[in-house]
């Protein structure tokens, strides 16, 4: 069943569309999946944060001068962008440093079942989205994180080491840039951080069936 939430905090009130997964066919086995995948993959949590003492901790440790700026961002649409083919081979990648082929194969065929399993009913028809991971779903905060992190490592890497951004870090879909505005200005910073979300929508649209 397809719900939304209002979101109130933002201009427009856009909605959050929300599908209640317990009574899907998949429900519980992505459950189980999500600890199973979890205990195999090891993430390298390198530009985000998993809770708040983590970030305070992060920011005190930051010299900061009167030429230092905050900017925030957040993705937008994030669940329904993430290409679930390339995820998957993201996974399988990761997945055979550390486990054996036989056990690898069984889990990347499980969570393909899973993540095929991406339909909602509203007004009494039955929808089922082309891309994207369903809001709802047990496992679709850790598809997400999988995707997010190889797509960081790919595009923040190289202006992160230049060191004109002193501090960046990511909580699921909330980014958060501390900036020396005497080495960067902000429209510079946005540019780029909206050229990397246009990125990732186009780069779905290429790896969509």
């Amino acid at each position: 069943m397809l719900k939304a939430q209002l979101k109130l905090h933002k201009e427009g009130i856009p909605i959050r569309p929300v599908i209640n997964n317990r009574t899907a066919p998949a429900y519980k086995l992505a459950k189980h999946m999500t600890k199973i995948t979890d205990q195999h993959i090891t993430l390298d949590n390198q530009y985000n944060i998993t809770n708040s003492t983590n970030l305070a901790n992060e920011l005190i440790k930051l010299e900061i001068t009167d030429t230092h700026k905050l900017i925030s961002f957040d993705i937008k649409d994030l669940y329904v962008n993430i290409p679930i083919q390339e995820t998957i081979k993201i996974v399988q990648k990761k997945m055979t440093k550390n486990n054996d082929p036989q056990k690898t194969q069984q889990i990347i065929k499980l969570l393909k079942v899973i993540l095929e399993q991406n339909y909602y009913s509203f007004r009494q028809q039955i929808f089922q989205p082309t891309q994207g991971v369903a809001m709802g779903s047990p496992i679709s905060g850790l598809i997400a994180e999988l995707f997010l992190q190889h797509f960081e490592e790919i595009h923040l890497k190289h202006i992160l080491d230049a060191k004109k951004i002193t501090y960046h870090t990511r909580y699921v879909d909330d980014i958060l840039i501390i900036y020396d505005s005497a080495k960067i200005n902000a429209q510079d910073i946005d540019t780029y951080i909206n050229s990397i979300h246009s990125n990732l929508k186009s780069h779905t649209k290429s790896n969509a069936p």
